[in-house]
């Protein structure tokens, strides 16, 4: 069964944003606005980040505790995270103001673009 984009973006959700956590001041990674876009073919998802740094320090952290999360999913085979070599990330992302494309629908932009 290929999971849906709801049920991924729950598991994204539940992973904590590592700098949010030093600060004391917890938020997901999908509440700080750093998931930017998600494509579900068959078994494999694939997850985009924005960054708030292109030298982020965290983004392997980050990228285990997402794919250990959405990995636990019915379906899913592979996950594969990436970080947007074209966005960083701004503060109006924040609080899921920015919403998350979902690649996984016929679109003229993948994630290899």
């Amino acid at each position: 069964m290929t999971p849906t984009l709801e049920q991924v973006l729950e598991k994204i959700d539940s992973v904590p944003e590592p700098c949010g956590l030093l600060m004391r001041a917890p938020l997901s990674v999908l509440e700080m606005g750093l998931v930017d876009a998600v494509q579900i073919e068959g078994g494999t998802v694939e997850i985009e980040l924005v960054l708030t740094d292109a030298s982020c320090v965290h983004l392997s952290s980050m990228r285990q505790y997402i794919c250990d999360a959405v990995g636990d999913l019915d379906g899913v085979e592979r996950v594969e995270v990436m970080p947007s070599s074209t966005k960083l990330w701004t503060p109006d992302r924040l609080q899921r103001k920015h919403p998350v494309t979902d690649l996984s629908k016929p679109q003229e932009r993948t994630l290899h673009d």
